[in-house]
């Protein structure tokens, strides 16, 4: 199927028709009566293959084999919907997701797993969505939380050369293709997401959020907020600003590593997941 029959197709099925829209749910290891589900979301400019060997390890952890474990695609990458109708905010996010998980009839704790933009969706959902399921935990890798006085000044920043600015860069300039490609060897990032409208609208409307710091303060369940040490793209004290503010339900880790999932992050995650399974 083209491209293009594909959109049309999309188009007429859930802007016209109003059929409701899903994220894709590309892994599902279908554990019969898991004592936990555990969902994970990736961040921008990739798909679900950024939790791929997280996804093995657990599986091969013989104190985790009762655990349910699901990667979902966002929208606008990897096998999930894209559309340039699609508004990509938090409102949105908060529908479809909620609609996702719904789907799953998760049994057991529901913990929600995010990396980098993933992080933001989660935690927004969980703080501010009335109509949410209850999360019962959350495990935050690399969140981009930023603060207001940031966000006025970001241009100046090389936040904005190493991460927003890839997209106009992308686009104007056919060889930043070639920097796309080099950059995705050292991080979750997909060269073919850079220049779709998903990419764009997420930066502007999710990770560009002014409410992103409040949200996170404003955090009542359980929540683990794992960070690099060399993360360029992940502003170390406004997450260490964020435990401070909310103690009684974030704790804040940092481990060697840069924004992607390196090893220590892994470890974390999973010693997290049976800290939790054991309080069943």
């Amino acid at each position: 199927m083209s491209h293009q029959l594909y959109n049309r197709r999309k188009w007429f099925w859930h802007r016209i028709l109003r059929a409701p829209i899903k994220l894709h749910k590309a892994y599902d290891n279908h554990v019969r009566r898991p004592v936990l589900t555990v969902v994970f979301l990736h961040g921008i400019s990739a798909d679900s293959s950024t939790w791929r060997t997280t996804l093995k390890q657990i599986e091969k952890d013989p104190d985790l084999k009762n655990i349910r474990l699901v990667a979902f695609d966002l929208l606008g990458f990897g096998e999930s919907l894209k559309a340039d109708w699609l508004r990509y905010d938090m409102s949105e996010y908060n529908k479809i997701l909620n609609r996702t998980l719904k789907s799953l009839h998760p049994k057991g704790k529901l913990i929600l797993v995010g990396h980098s933009m993933g992080c933001l969706i989660a935690a927004n959902y969980a703080a501010n969505y009335e109509k949410a399921l209850i999360i019962d935990g959350l495990i935050l890798v690399s969140p981009p939380v930023l603060m207001a006085g940031e966000l006025a000044k970001l241009p100046d920043k090389v936040y904005t050369k190493s991460y927003a600015a890839l997209h106009k860069i992308a686009t104007d300039v056919p060889a930043a293709e070639v920097v796309a490609k080099i950059a995705q060897k050292f991080t979750s990032f997909r060269s073919e997401h850079i220049k779709s409208v998903g990419f764009q609208k997420s930066m502007d409307e999710i990770i560009l959020n002014r409410s992103n710091y409040r949200t996170f303060t404003n955090l009542r369940i359980p929540t683990l907020i794992i960070h690099g040490h060399f993360d360029p793209l992940v502003i170390g004290k406004n997450l260490r600003r964020v435990a401070e503010r909310n103690s009684r339900y974030v704790h804040y880790v940092s481990v060697i590593g840069q924004h992607d999932i390196s090893v220590g992050k892994r470890a974390k995650i999973i010693a997290e997941l049976k800290r939790i399974q054991k309080e069943q």
